[in-house]
């Protein structure tokens, strides 16, 4: 009867493990930069921050890759989106960077 009782409740705690969701920042912050909308399981604040942070790189590096694939052809305030996204793109980086959501940046070869 004991045994029965053990195997049931191992059971019971696996299947509770694994239907547990991973609301990390690390798992927020991949999601939005994988297009994914945000676990709606997941209410915590850094997780739904980092959910933001790569969901706006996401949509930033998409913008990016479609102003330069048509860059001979731009007009002037598609240029000037491009010189903004260019800018605002490695903020946002270092602000993912200084979260832990980034690996660290490559320090410049400064020919030392």
């Amino acid at each position: 009867m004991n045994r029965n009782t053990l195997t049931i409740a191992a059971v019971l705690i696996v299947a509770g493990c694994a239907t547990t969701p991973d609301c990390r920042q690390e798992t927020g912050f991949e999601a939005g930069l994988a297009d994914q909308p945000a676990n709606t399981s997941c209410e915590n604040e850094d997780y739904l921050e980092a959910h933001r942070i790569g969901s706006a790189l996401e949509q930033m590096y998409r913008e990016r890759e479609q102003l330069q694939s048509g860059q001979a052809d731009l007009d002037a305030a598609a240029r000037a989106r491009l010189r903004v996204l260019e800018r605002d793109i490695p903020e946002l980086e270092t602000l993912a960077r200084m979260q832990g959501l980034l690996p660290a940046s490559p320090s410049p070869d400064n020919g030392s």
